[in-house]
């Protein structure tokens, strides 16, 4: 049961003043760029205490007469003795989420705290820390801290003198309970006020360790990685309700076979299920879920949605009780089992509660024996106790689940992201079967990091079978890092068989047959392996293949793969439609394992495309890409236009063409340009079969010689009886400049050659360049009509680019 306890108790604190405390201030010196130091808060929670949501400070955790959380701040009335509790336990309750129990402070890691306060008073602060739960002041110690009144950061060394309490060192052992008294008052003060921007628990690796990221007068701190471990998680674990019925405990609706009693259901909705304590008993409300019996060591993760919109209060009277409990049946013993009291917080503080019913004793102490507890037990019958109100209190149930670790055979994936991510962060992913902090296993090393969600293999190899957790440790490219280990360890479960794995990754075209890439390799040694490669067909062995060429990648995935585990093959195949399999050839105990097949085209005949067919000065161009599937080499290709032919080579640089066929190299582009007269043609090209096979048509393109000028008039601008003009002409079978003829009236006013250099005709014609404009001054009294025309290279016809009244 809970002990006698008020959240936030007062404690004696004598005046003794600590030097180790310093309170920052402006300083006007080169702002230097430095990574932030570790901190607690972004470590434990994956969250740091910057209150911004709820969760930074439970409300409820306190004495004050006011608290709250909002927008990047928490503001506190204190009163004497007003305290509050970063981090807290309570104990005669399971710990879950934050509670110190769960989460203690490495004492030895984190030595100062450090917080941005504004309030009035010039006096002392306290800070107690514990290392029980109870809190209780003979296993407390703690210091204080000056006061300068305004809004100042301060930074309180942990491990200095402690003189609080029974004044246990900081670094005793591990903090399961932090206490900070922001103003010490006298008896009969009156109520202050202050606020608080963030506050770090933090290792002082850095000079300005006490600040948060951010741009400060005389440093800007950069993030340090916010390490959060998104996979394994106790929501992968397979579900008990779904397991046994089919569905989750979910009660946004009725749930079938589920009884309350003593309460009286109103309702389901979005909130869950809406009741309120009733007779007989008022305060011992019970929801019975129907199970069959089920082993309590595999269904351990207890996670229940509950909420009620009373405040919070561990009173016998009407309005307390805050608290649920489980209550089960075991084959072993007629003794029910009765779990210790489970905290429910009120409002903003009540969220998910999640928990391991496994991990220690879970039983009330004071209820009835045998208590086997829950770990190594069958489960025969199940109980939920929502609420120990003695008043009508009402509350809400969202949902109830029981759930195991997730499980993998041989293989799994971690994930994880960075809640602070910059570019060029690392990680580090680590696997262990002991408790967070024990020495672990590297499967993963200097991972690039990217925004968002991050995945890296984790085989089992020789590891024995068993149940791993995950540490991912994250490195600032500036310096620096920050840890996090999984909620939950994953199951993983061993192959019998030792079997080799790997992968086709590609199969493409090559001269004479095919060629595929992979890699192999076996568990059971570093030496190269054989890989069979065979007719997915038929089922003829094609050739044999063994392991040694480079791949870093698989390196760097597959724990225990040597460098050496890629693999190429050649194999010769006839035309036609192919499936080519891969077989890697077990090593020791285990069997051969296929590792898939792919398919492939084989064709003779030449390939490729006509990309475009353009005009240029005298005739046209064809452009596109042609190889022969049976050489690397270029090969020919014909261009026809009507009846006349004319013959280019594809050997022009066509990277993308090495993308797609990777055996031949990139010299395969061609360019072939005829001379043709007006008129409009159908142009083809064909790729040249090498060996006098067929050849293939690459395609065919409608392109239409106009041999008329062209050109436009664009301005005519007039001072005084002059009038320039200018514009643009070219005549399409030369890149030659060409003569412009201007009309004023009907009757010649001169001749110019369009041969300015104009940038947008090259680029809108880049085969004739750009010295095609023109600009002449003729005489033109007002209200002339200015005429502009483009004259023939050849004698042909001159067209008019555009009159214009001037």
């Amino acid at each position: 049961m809970i002990a006698a306890w008020v959240a936030g108790a007062a404690l004696a604190v004598p005046l003794v003043l600590v030097p180790e405390v310093a309170v920052v201030s402006p300083a006007s010196a080169a702002v230097p760029v430095e990574v932030e130091s570790p901190d607690f808060a972004s470590e434990a929670y994956g969250d740091p205490w910057d209150y911004s949501n709820a969760e930074d400070q439970n409300t409820d955790l306190t004495n004050s007469p006011s608290l709250s959380v909002s927008g990047g701040r928490m503001s506190i009335a204190i009163r004497p003795g007003t305290t509050f509790q970063p981090v807290a336990s309570v104990a005669g309750s399971l710990p879950y989420g934050r509670d110190g129990a769960v989460a203690p402070v490495d004492s030895s890691r984190y030595r100062h705290l450090s917080f941005r306060m504004d309030q009035p008073a010039r006096g002392i602060g306290a800070v107690y820390w514990f290392t029980c739960r109870s809190l209780s002041a003979a296993c407390g110690g703690g210091l204080t801290f000056p006061l300068v009144p305004g809004d100042h950061v301060y930074d309180v060394r942990l491990d200095a003198s402690s003189v609080l309490a029974a004044k246990v060192p900081w670094t005793s052992t591990k903090v399961t309970g932090l206490v900070v008294q922001p103003v010490v008052l006298p008896d009969g003060a009156a109520t202050v006020s202050a606020s608080f921007d963030w506050m770090r628990l933090f290792a002082p690796e850095r000079p300005h360790g006490s600040l948060p990221p951010g741009a400060w007068p005389d440093v800007t701190i950069d993030p340090i990685p916010i390490p959060v471990v998104d996979s394994p998680v106790p929501s992968e674990g397979q579900d008990l309700a779904s397991a046994q019925r089919g569905a989750p405990w979910t009660f946004t609706s009725a749930v079938p076979g589920v009884r309350v009693v003593n309460a009286g259901v109103s309702g389901y909705g979005t909130r869950g299920m809406t009741a309120t304590n009733g007779s007989p008993v008022r305060n011992d409300p019970q929801v019975l879920f129907p199970v069959s019996p089920f082993d309590a060591s595999r269904f351990h993760h207890l996670s229940f949605d509950l909420t009620y919109d009373e405040p919070f209060s561990l009173e016998e009277t009407p309005g307390g009780g805050k608290m649920a409990r489980v209550i089960w049946n075991t084959a072993s013993t007629t003794t029910p089992q009765v779990s210790d009291d489970i905290l429910t917080w009120s409002r903003a503080n009540g969220r998910t509660v999640s928990l391991d019913l496994a991990a220690g004793d879970v039983t009330d102490p004071e209820s009835g024996g045998p208590r086997v507890g829950w770990a190594g037990q069958t489960v025969t019958s199940l109980r939920f106790d929502p609420n120990e109100d003695p008043g009508a209190a009402t509350w809400n149930l969202r949902s109830f689940s029981l759930r195991a670790d997730p499980e993998a055979r041989q293989a799994t994936t971690v994930r994880f992201h960075d809640a602070a991510w910059v570019p060029g962060t690392t990680a580090d992913v680590k696997v262990g079967t002991g408790a967070p902090g024990t020495p672990y296993e590297t499967i993963a090393s200097g991972v690039a990091v990217a925004q968002g969600v991050n995945s890296v293999p984790f085989d089992l190899g020789s590891r024995p079978q068993g149940s791993y957790r995950v540490e991912v440790v994250l490195r600032h490219p500036a310096g620096g890092g920050a840890l996090a280990f999984s909620r939950t360890a994953v199951t993983m479960l061993r192959d019998v068989a030792r079997d080799p794995r790997g992968s086709v990754d590609q199969i493409v075209r090559g001269p004479g047959g095919a060629t595929l890439r992979g890699w192999a390799h076996d568990p059971d040694t570093t030496q190269p392996v054989q890989v069979r490669l065979t007719d997915g067909r038929g089922g003829g062995l094609l050739t044999t293949v063994t392991t040694g060429q480079p791949r870093p990648d698989v390196q760097r995935s597959v724990p225990g793969a040597p460098l050496g585990t890629g693999w190429t093959a050649t194999v010769a195949l006839a035309s036609g439609r192919h499936s080519v399999c891969a077989v890697a050839v077990d090593v020791g105990p285990g069997q051969d394992v296929d590792l898939g097949c792919r398919d492939v085209d084989v064709t003779s005949a030449p390939v490729g495309a006509l990309d475009t067919v353009v005009r240029i000065p005298g005739g046209l161009r064809a452009e596109g890409w042609a190889l022969d599937p049976d050489a690397a080499d270029p090969i020919a290709v014909h261009l026809y236009a009507g009846a006349k032919g004319v013959q280019g080579t594809a050997d022009r640089p066509r990277p993308d063409v090495a993308r797609s066929w990777p055996s031949y190299g990139e010299a395969h582009g061609y360019r072939v340009d005829m001379a043709r007269g007006a008129g409009t043609y159908q142009a083809c090209t064909y790729g040249i079969d090498t060996a006098g096979g067929t050849n293939t048509a690459l395609g065919c393109r409608t392109v239409t010689l106009d041999p008329r000028p062209l050109g436009a008039f664009d301005t005519a601008v007039r001072s005084g009886d002059q009038v320039t003009v200018r514009g643009w002409a070219l005549d399409p079978d030369t890149a030659r400049s060409i003569d412009v003829h201007v009309y004023v009236d009907g009757r010649a006013a001169g001749t110019t050659s369009a041969s300015v250099q104009r940038t947008d005709i090259a680029r809108a014609y880049p085969e004739w360049g750009g010295a095609h404009g023109f600009e002449r001054t003729v005489t033109a009294r007002p209200g002339s009509t200015v005429c502009v025309y483009a004259i023939d290279d050849a004698g042909g016809e001159n067209p008019t680019l555009s009159c214009r009244a001037v």
